[in-house]
């Protein structure tokens, strides 16, 4: 498997969980809108797009934002490059999938 497959297969994996993960507590959906909110008052303008991108995402519903976070195409595979999601997942899950894909 080339190398930016296996990232790419590694990040879908991740936000798999994530997926299952807003489903079952949606407290997930308020931290990856606050890591969002921090990160568009930091960020350069060459980030702010993707950003912006990702606030009309978390602005949607629960099952359009698990719709981009399962895609494989393109467009759901450039957006896993900035995703607001980090930190949702345990240092064991990280792991695992880490271990999984290296």
């Amino acid at each position: 498997m080339a190398c930016h497959s296996l990232l790419d297969q590694r990040a879908l994996e991740m936000d798999r969980l994530i997926a299952n993960r807003i489903m079952e507590d949606s407290s997930v959906l308020d931290k990856a809108r606050s890591t969002l909110a921090r990160w568009l008052d930091i960020t350069d303008h060459s980030s702010r797009p993707a950003l912006l991108e990702w606030k009309e995402i978390l602005a949607g519903s629960p099952s359009r934002i698990r719709e981009v976070l399962l895609g494989e195409d393109e467009n759901c595979k450039r957006l896993r490059q900035s995703s607001p999601f980090c930190g949702i997942l345990t240092n064991r899950e990280r792991t695992q999938i880490l271990l999984q894909y290296r």
